[in-house]
């Protein structure tokens, strides 16, 4: 079984929902105060994770606007004076170590999300890849990444994985939705049986049900995906088929469709992550997200 070396990370979207900043600058490039106390861009943060899972090169699927001020930043290039005061110099470096594992891939128009994965097939050029969403950032429960997690969980079963969390019922129209059976040897472990992409309430009802998420007696659960996905590379023979076939969902390529399509041909596996998922994408969202990495930083003090 191949070892995963290669992440791709879809940012091309028109960042509408945080406009006028995004006229600014681009949303993969909004700053968040990390863990480690360091101002980072959220693409910094979403390549970061990818590389603690062991992964060696990163492809932004991007808008041809947003090459320049990404590639700008992590040139490297900063004025003698920051260069001066060894602590930064080490941030300087560590932009530049990460300009030389990084490509893009152009998405002139949006098509969806498969679309914009499809449109990096080259880069994959064959072998398996991990898929980050270039809005979600991560906090793991444990001393383990998110994505090394799932890394992990690769190793062990040989198959494609999904990472996992839970979402209630009325989040349907807005997640991927999973349903299968949970290993025996480790209930974060699913074996799957489907992937729907915002399945309707009804369809949810009959067909996505988990055994140990649903209640009956409650608010109706499901298992959803969290955001980073490991495929092997029949995800992209499949999304080439659906490219030219126009198979669409909600009118765009849906990268759930060619994953539903994987688990009937291979099988996959999902596995319920041990953090929590943090979505950047909305000004809501963004506080949280900020206020959840300054609890978890260095200055959670300063915040009231």
């Amino acid at each position: 079984m191949q070892s995963i070396q290669k992440a791709i990370i879809p940012i091309a979207g028109y960042g509408t929902r945080l406009f006028p900043a995004t006229k600014a600058v681009p949303k993969a490039l909004f700053p968040i105060i990390a863990q480690d106390g360091l101002a980072k861009p959220i693409i910094q943060l979403i390549i970061e994770e990818a590389l603690t899972a062991g992964v060696e090169e990163a492809c932004l699927v991007a808008q041809p606007h947003q090459v320049e001020p990404i590639t700008d930043y992590f040139s490297g290039n900063v004025p003698d004076a920051i260069r001066e005061k060894p602590e930064l110099a080490v941030q300087a470096d560590r932009l530049n170590e990460i300009s030389e594992r990084l490509q893009f891939a152009i998405q002139s128009e949006p098509q969806g999300f498969g679309h914009a994965i499809y449109c990096a097939k080259d880069f994959a050029a064959g072998e398996p890849v991990m898929i980050l969403l270039g809005d979600h950032l991560y906090i793991s429960e444990t001393d383990i990444s998110c994505a090394k997690q799932l890394i992990d969980v690769y190793a062990e079963v040989g198959k494609s994985v999904t990472s996992l969390d839970v979402c209630d019922e009325s989040e349907l129209s807005v997640n991927g939705i999973v349903q299968g059976n949970s290993m025996p040897e480790n209930p974060s472990i699913f074996k799957l049986a489907r992937i729907a992409e915002k399945p309707s309430v009804d369809y949810a009802r009959e067909h996505m049900r988990v055994e140990g998420i649903w209640n009956a007696k409650e608010t109706h659960r499901y298992l959803c995906h969290f955001g980073i996905d490991l495929l092997t590379p029949l995800l992209f023979d499949i999304l080439d088929y659906n490219y030219r076939n126009k198979i669409l969902t909600h009118g765009e390529i849906q990268l759930r469709d060619a994953m539903a399509e994987m688990v009937r041909q291979e099988g996959m596996y999902g596995y319920r992550v041990a953090g929590t998922r943090y979505d950047t994408g909305n000004p809501q969202e963004l506080l949280k997200t900020a206020y959840a990495f300054g609890l978890h930083g260095p200055y959670h003090n300063s915040l009231i």
